[in-house]
């Protein structure tokens, strides 16, 4: 992953501070002697106006910062050969490439900036040492240093490029890290916000609908009753009572997954619950012949505080989805695992079905997000919630085509 924009805009304006510096003190110390430097600090004017319509013109592939660090490298190798050599204090440019490319592209990079830079530092000092006939003229005396001071020396400041590459690259990983996390408290901060508006307006709105909905239920049975009706008649009525019915499904469930409900605590076997749970599905109505549950890693002497009844609909409702989500030949698996020093139990719950969407996965969790045709949206929302009140945690892993894993986290001890 790359670098934000921010970050490489400062990376470029930042290169054109340096090279100014350069400049001024090149000019103060050396007047106009040594013209090669002052085309190189022009160079690097030309190349930051280009980096900066390039960047601007929202040009971003790798490809365009490898090329600058790259140029960076070749230019500050060329500037240490034009001021000193070994004895330039310009060697110290490489280290600010290397940190460089960690903040614009990736923390690999920085590595591989160190590595190249340290290569380039070395040939051109050891090109220096021995007087190659064909590199351009320094205007330089030629060295009058011994090999060991000169090869000791490449070699401590090749191990700094080195080192400062392997840093670089491990706090910039770090970074990223914190960043994904601080992204995802955020995306999860937005989602429980949401969730707890239209929570609010939902049971508003459940409570308003709810009564008339049972009058005009009520009124819609009492005339199928009193009517002398045809069979087409009757099938309207039928309809009629159907979709109220489903209505009130649909109320009940939002009542439920917005009312607030006090955990009734208990000491939980979750190895008999969990085989109690698939007892359940394996005999419900929309169970496929064919489909195996297999249950991996159980844990018979563990026992966790919660509410029973309400971790039972959690794994019902995860259950019978994972059924409704593969084939007649489909496996489902569940594994348990428990992490004594956290004082935590995991439950995964994986299957070999359709997968799910992109698109979905966003708002899974969500009231009325649903990928079946006939759902209504409401279970994943519910169990969430559930899970949420335990001080546990549910996320899953997709991939469409392939299955999906529900990962569940519950504290032993409440």
């Amino acid at each position: 992953m790359l670098g934000n924009k921010n970050s490489q805009y400062a990376v470029i304006f930042f290169r054109f501070g340096i090279a100014t510096v350069i400049l001024l003190v090149n000019a103060a110390l050396f007047g106009l002697g040594r013209t090669p430097v002052y085309f190189l600090i022009s160079a690097v004017y030309v190349l930051t106006i280009v980096y900066s319509l390039l960047l601007l013109a929202k040009v971003r592939h790798p490809v365009f910062f490898y090329t600058q660090i790259i140029i960076d490298i070749i230019i500050e190798t060329m500037l240490v050969h034009y001021t000193g050599g070994i004895d330039s204090v310009l060697g110290m440019l490489f280290p600010l490439s290397i940190i460089a490319a960690s903040i614009m592209i990736t923390p690999r990079a920085a590595v591989i900036t160190a590595f190249l830079g340290s290569a380039f530092y070395s040939a051109i000092v050891t090109l220096e040492f021995f007087n190659f006939p064909y590199l351009p003229s320094a205007g330089l005396l030629e060295y009058a240093r011994e090999s060991s001071y000169v090869f000791s020396l490449l070699y401590f400041r090749v191990t700094v490029f080195c080192i400062i590459g392997f840093l670089s690259a491990y706090i910039a990983e770090q970074l990223n890290k914190k960043d994904k996390v601080v992204l995802s408290l955020q995306e999860k901060l937005r989602r429980e916000d949401r969730l707890s508006a239209i929570g609010k307006l939902a049971a508003r709105a459940a409570h308003e609908i709810r009564n008339p909905l049972a009058s005009i239920s009520g009124c819609v049975e009492a005339l199928k009753e009193s009517l002398p009706l045809d069979e087409n008649n009757k099938r309207l009525f039928d309809l009629v009572m159907k979709e109220t019915s489903r209505l009130n499904n649909i109320i009940n469930g939002l009542l439920e997954y917005t009312k607030p409900k006090k955990l009734r605590l208990e000491q939980v076997c979750m190895d008999e619950l969990i085989d109690e749970m698939i007892f359940l599905v394996k005999n419900s109505r929309g169970f496929k012949e064919g489909v195996v549950i297999k249950k991996e890693d159980r844990q018979p002497e563990l026992k966790v505080t919660c509410d029973a009844q309400q971790i039972k609909q959690v794994f019902f409702n995860l259950l019978i989805n994972a059924v409704e989500a593969v084939e007649k030949s489909g496996r489902i698996i569940i594994r348990q695992r428990v992490n004594a020093n956290e004082n935590k139990f995991f439950v995964d719950i994986s299957d070999n079905g359709c997968g799910i969407s992109d698109e979905l996965q966003m708002s899974l969790f969500e009231p009325f997000s649903s990928g079946k045709e006939k759902g209504i949206g409401l279970g994943l929302a519910i169990a969430s919630a559930i899970i949420r009140e335990h001080g546990g945690t549910i996320n899953l892993e997709t991939k469409p085509g392939k299955g999906t894993t529900f990962y569940l986290c519950l504290p032993i001890a409440h």
